[in-house]
């Protein structure tokens, strides 16, 4: 009877185990901070705000500090004081161009380590990011988050003429 008994709780362990390594982990927000190119600070979490976000490598960041990178924030929670060996998750990034050109950028997160609060946060850094339409997607166990920037720049000069951008006076040099 002790042997039956012990195998059903040596099975139970092993169950148990199992399911600890299987750990469910759910992405539950998304953050993005612009990095202020003068102060060398981070703005508020610009998806909480709403958008259009317009000029904002030039002067239209926080404060008019002009902004051109920033610092992603992926919370994700778990089973508390666990580190779950086979959790993943895996992040799209996805910019649209004027002309319906996309560019899609792909990162995969492993080593989660959850403490007291059942909660995990990973980073990622993406420059040149402020002047195209902006959506980034994060997958982790069953869930699935999506959020959104519309981000949009004025042409510069350069970029509206043949390649020549206008002299200090006003007038467009011939070419040669």
């Amino acid at each position: 009877m002790h042997r039956v008994a012990a195998a059903c709780a040596a099975l139970a362990l092993c169950a148990g185990a199992g399911g600890a390594l299987a750990a469910d982990v759910k992405v539950t927000d998304i953050k993005g901070y612009l990095f202020l190119e003068r102060s060398g600070k981070l703005s508020a979490n610009i998806f909480a705000a709403p958008g259009p976000f317009k000029n904002l490598s030039t002067t239209g960041g926080a404060d008019g500090e002009p902004a051109s990178s920033m610092l992603l924030e992926f919370v994700f929670a778990g089973d508390k004081n666990s580190a779950p060996k086979y959790a993943s998750a895996l992040i799209n990034i996805t910019q649209s161009g004027k002309n319906g050109q996309k560019a899609r950028t792909t990162r995969a997160f492993g080593g989660f380590v959850f403490g007291d609060s059942g909660e995990a946060h990973k980073s990622l850094f993406i420059e040149n990011a402020t002047c195209m339409p902006l959506e980034i997607e994060v997958k982790a166990g069953k869930s699935v988050k999506t959020v959104k920037a519309e981000f949009a720049c004025d042409e510069p000069a350069e970029a509206k003429g043949p390649g020549v951008a206008p002299a200090p006076d006003g007038k467009t040099p011939k070419k040669k």
